[in-house]
């Protein structure tokens, strides 16, 4: 693994980290992550890029702005700021001198993946989208899971006192600015422009993102791979993270060429 740092397009200094092949390719794998995670997300992100590493592909993983080692603070994340971080890592991992690119995008991370692509399908082969928040009035706004939908109108609250609310059980702070950018964008129609390959991979069990919600949006559009038992961000380790796993590597193994 090498870490390094590479600005955004404002010039918000970001962080990465290369997986390197021993043999050389001209394939990569950019991983964006959830909202309130990192780079890392929890060791999964980690462990997956050395799986895809392992079997010939660069990977690159980074920080979105006001998460985990890049710059900013997390009550002025933005999805605007986030497609922007992103357009800056497929640049950066473009400039490198990598032609192919596919984009992993999680929970959150997946509708900034798939507001990028709609607009940039020609700089990609092929996207997979990890329980990807496709509909963020379902998941955020009017929420229908447990862990949020009680909380929603503290939020709210926060949001008009303070401008700001401690969000999920890692009490991160988001500021009413995202909740706003929310109301106005909606990656599920966005992901219908898409025709590279794609695929959504969601377990049975997500308590934040509703499963019908990534079975209905997919269809016509692309693949559909349902983890049995499989949680938000697939951390079980055992049966259910390699079956997520071992579908990914396919996926980017049959259409990443």
């Amino acid at each position: 693994m090498k870490k390094i740092t590479f600005p955004s397009l404002d010039g918000t200094q970001l962080c990465g980290v290369w997986h390197l092949p021993k043999v050389a390719t001209r394939k990569a794998i950019i991983l964006a992550h959830g909202i309130s995670a990192n780079k890392d997300e929890d060791g999964v992100f980690t462990k997956l890029a050395e799986l895809l590493k392992d079997n010939g592909f660069v990977v690159f993983r980074f920080d979105f702005r006001g998460s985990g080692e890049s710059e900013g603070k997390s009550v002025d994340i933005t999805i605007k700021g986030e497609i922007d971080d992103l357009t800056a890592a497929v640049n950066k991992v473009k400039s490198t001198g990598y032609t192919h690119l596919g984009l992993l995008g999680g929970s959150v991370g997946g509708s900034i993946v798939t507001l990028y692509s709609a607009k940039n399908q020609s700089q990609l082969k092929c996207i997979c989208l990890w329980n990807p928040v496709l509909n963020y009035d379902s998941c955020f706004l009017h929420p229908t899971s447990n862990w949020i939908k009680n909380k929603v109108g503290h939020m709210r609250h926060d949001f008009e006192k303070k401008g700001w609310t401690k969000f999920g059980s890692k009490k991160f702070v988001i500021g009413r600015q995202l909740f706003e950018e929310m109301e106005k964008l909606f990656p599920y129609k966005e992901l219908t422009k898409i025709i590279i390959p794609t695929i959504i991979i969601n377990g049975t069990k997500d308590n934040h993102v509703p499963f019908e919600d990534s079975r209905k949006y997919i269809h016509g559009i692309g693949e559909f791979i349902a983890i049995v038992d499989g949680d938000h961000g697939f951390h079980e380790k055992g049966v259910i993270q390699e079956k997520a796993f071992q579908s990914t590597l396919a996926f980017f193994k049959k259409n990443l060429i």
